[in-house]
């Protein structure tokens, strides 16, 4: 059993794969597993996978037949963690060295949390910026839910394996409907943390929120989905009621 499961769905992005791999190779917390889902991909990607995983047995290759979207193929990968916490590296996407085990720090400090946020780094091209999210000590899984409504905390954290194999990846949508777990997680932990661990998120003109495409309809399909997993889990009608204001919203925009 490893101590974290790192879930890595990849769909053409051989250009960015060694980064994010080196990234996780290369971390001070060793006893990692590291599950990396191909998507289908019709470039190198899958040979690339092959390469590193004959080089370092803790990376692990499931590939896909068909594509069927990111939600869809974190879920088969989830299937396989076995580490005790879990989290999400986007294959184009890096951690800073120390991430992974300053994340599981905040953990055996705190027996209570069940979900630890990293620092988020926006790599622009040319430009890098902090994602500018209130410092707090500790949020309860109510109050980590409602920031999370307008983005004031991001999604981008580890989670208690347990966690998140009660609640995978909402795979309703090709699009969007990842965030609903996010927010499925939160409401359901006893303490939310952050930590100092850096993950960095790259911006490129090929990433899915710069894409113009009717997918951004799945927004609404994702929005009603989470709508119907928080009165399964019974929350309070204050929460559906600031849930129901921010669907209205999303609405709009579409």
């Amino acid at each position: 059993m490893a101590k974290v499961s790192v879930l890595i769905a990849v769909y053409n992005t051989e250009q960015y794969l060694t980064e994010c791999l080196d990234s996780l190779l290369g971390q001070t917390l060793r006893d990692i597993q590291v599950i990396c889902i191909d998507d289908a991909s019709t470039d190198a990607s899958l040979a690339l996978l092959r390469n590193y995983a004959a080089a370092d047995k803790r990376i692990e290759i499931i590939p896909l037949d068909e594509n069927h979207g990111q939600a869809y193929a974190r879920n088969q990968g989830l299937k396989a963690a076995c580490g005790e916490y879990v989290t999400f590296l986007d294959s184009d996407d890096w951690l800073s060295a120390s991430a992974l085990q300053q994340a599981v720090e905040v953990f055996e400090r705190h027996e209570q949390t069940d979900c630890v946020l990293f620092q988020v780094d926006i790599v622009n091209p040319g430009h890098t910026e902090r994602y500018a999210m209130p410092v707090f000590d500790s949020l309860s899984g109510e109050e980590a839910f409602r920031k999370s409504l307008d983005w004031q905390i991001h999604g981008v954290y580890m989670v208690r394996n347990s966690l998140h194999q009660a609640y995978p990846y909402d795979d309703t949508c090709r699009s969007f409907s990842d965030d609903n777990t996010t927010r499925i997680h939160y409401i359901n932990s006893r303490e939310v943390r952050q930590c100092d661990g850096i993950y960095f998120y790259r911006q490129h003109p090929s990433s899915t929120s710069h894409l113009v495409s009717v997918r951004h309809y799945d927004r609404l399909r994702a929005d009603e989905s989470l709508r119907d997993q928080l009165r399964a889990i019974g929350v309070g009608e204050g929460v559906l009621r600031q849930w129901e204001t921010k669907r209205l919203l999303t609405l709009v925009d579409s």
